[in-house]
C-alpha cells in the first residue's frame, strides 16, 4: 500500500508538471544539462529530445517570448564563441562550438525565460546570480573533460563571472512575469488515482 501510495504521489507531481512551468523548466533542464555535458555527442539525441520534452511542457509561454527567446540565445552563442576565438576555453573535438553545446543554450535560453521570470526588473541581483553560479558550470564541465580551460584560474573566473552577469541582466531585462499556478487544479488522472487509493 505505502509502494502505490508512493508512486501516486510520484505520478500526480509528473503529470502536473505542465500546471507548474517553472518547475517543469528547471526539472528538464537539469537533465539536459546532464545529458549535454556527459553524453556530449553520443546522447546529443537525447539531449535533443529532452528539450523538446521541456518546450512540449510550455509551449504557448515560449511562443509568447520566441522574440526574447532569439535574442538571448544569439547573445549566449556569440559570448561562447567569442570566449573560444580568444583563446579562454577550448571544447573536446572542435575548434568552434559542439553541437551539443548549441543545443545547451537552446535548452537554457527556453528554461530562463520561464524559471526566471522572478528577474524581471531585478538587473543588479541578476547580475549577481549570473556572475556566481555561471563560472561553476564550466569549471564542472572541465573535471568531466568536456573542456579544458587554457587562461589561468582568476582569468576564467574574471571572464565568465563578467559574461554571465551581462547575460543575466539580459535575461532580467526581457523576462515577464508568469500567470499564477493554480493550486487546487486537478487532471481527471489525479482524481481517477485518488479513488483507487481509496
Amino acid at each position: 500500500m505505502q509502494i502505490w501510495r508512493n508512486w501516486l504521489k510520484l505520478k500526480h507531481q509528473l503529470l502536473n508538471l505542465h500546471r507548474n512551468p517553472r518547475l517543469a523548466g528547471f526539472v528538464i533542464f537539469d537533465f539536459v544539462w546532464l545529458s549535454a555535458v556527459l553524453g556530449r555527442e553520443q546522447w546529443i539525441w537525447l539531449t535533443a529530445l529532452l528539450i523538446l520534452l521541456m518546450f512540449a511542457a510550455t509551449p504557448k509561454l515560449l511562443w509568447e517570448r520566441r522574440y526574447a527567446f532569439l535574442l538571448v540565445l544569439t547573445a549566449g552563442l556569440a559570448a561562447e564563441l567569442l570566449t573560444v576565438l580568444t583563446g579562454v576555453i577550448s571544447f573536446t573535438g572542435t575548434n568552434g562550438l559542439p553541437p551539443w553545446l548549441i543545443l545547451l543554450w537552446v535548452g537554457f535560453t527556453g528554461m530562463s525565460l520561464i524559471v526566471f521570470d522572478w528577474l524581471r526588473g531585478k538587473a543588479l541581483l541578476g547580475a549577481l546570480f549570473g556572475a556566481i553560479f555561471g563560472p561553476i558550470t564550466y569549471f564542472a564541465g572541465t573535471r568531466i573533460n568536456a573542456a579544458e580551460i587554457l587562461v589561468s584560474f582568476p582569468v576564467a573566473v574574471a571572464v565568465y563571472a563578467t559574461m554571465w552577469a551581462l547575460l543575466m541582466v539580459l535575461v532580467a531585462k526581457l523576462v515577464t512575469p508568469l500567470p499564477p499556478v493554480n493550486p487546487n487544479a486537478r487532471t481527471a488522472l489525479s482524481a481517477e488515482d485518488e479513488r483507487h487509493e481509496k
